[in-house]
């Protein structure tokens, strides 16, 4: 069975799409198929990666005929993308007059017959809490926070939490859980960052994972090379490793 993880903070910066990128990569270091979609119209994680297809999310999103296997591409033998592009910047617009706004990629997902042959389907987001991001939680099994060492993406774990709360409320997706929050792109040296870490270990005790990302000149330059950190360097992917398996634990 597929399982569907966004990965969310309304934050900007934290390194959402970095964390998504290197997990799926970690995924794919242990023989499991990835699809991982580009659900942020920056479409970062489209250029890290260096994928194209002729139709992408704003097609999946704003043509009714478009389903999830026309707009595939393969980035390598465990990893398929959804790509995105800079076009989809006016979805949140365009989507908004829709009858089914918040549950077109539900839909669609319902209908992808060949989903069974990934093993995770993992989700970048905007940080901006609209339409676009309520679609991904709508097909979403988990979800996962991202946080790094600043008060700003503390709040941000209140706003998420407000918006599923809401989602289920609503009916939209009752059963989403979370799976996680990640510290990201922390640093081991300022008393800063050991503080926020330590308030941040003491309030969210039972949620957080004991892996922790520490800031890396590596992570910026695998991007550059367009590959997962498994792919530029085995030594900065051991934090990844680690995730994987607090995460497969997490799911049984």
């Amino acid at each position: 069975m597929c399982v569907v993880i966004s990965v969310i903070n309304v934050k900007g910066g934290v390194g959402k799409t970095t964390s998504t990128i290197n997990l799926a990569g970690q995924f794919a270091e242990q023989q499991h198929r990835v699809l991982l979609i580009d659900n942020d119209s920056q479409s970062n994680l489209s250029q890290i990666l260096n994928v194209a297809s002729e139709f992408n999310l704003y097609d999946l999103y704003s043509n009714h005929k478009i389903n999830f296997d026309d707009c595939i591409t393969k980035y390598n033998e465990q990893i398929d993308i959804i790509p995105n592009s800079i076009e989809s910047a006016v979805l949140e617009n365009e989507l908004h007059n829709k009858m089914t706004r918040e549950t077109i990629l539900k839909n669609k997902f319902e209908k992808f017959k060949k989903k069974d042959n990934y093993d995770v389907i993992i989700i970048d987001n905007s940080p901006f809490m609209g339409l676009c991001t309520t679609n991904a939680l709508s097909m979403s099994n988990f979800y996962i926070e991202i946080i790094d060492n600043s008060t700003s993406s503390l709040q941000g774990l209140n706003l998420v939490q407000k918006l599923i709360t809401n989602m289920k409320d609503d009916g939209i997706n009752s059963d989403i859980k979370l799976l996680g929050i990640l510290r990201n792109n922390f640093d081991k040296k300022t008393l800063f960052s050991r503080q926020i870490n330590e308030v941040v270990s003491e309030e969210f005790e039972k949620d957080i994972f004991k892996t922790i990302i520490y800031n890396s000149v590596k992570y910026k330059e695998a991007a550059t090379c367009n590959k997962t950190i498994q792919e530029y360097s085995k030594k900065y992917a051991s934090a990844y490793k680690d995730l994987y398996y607090e995460i497969i634990k997490r799911l049984k």
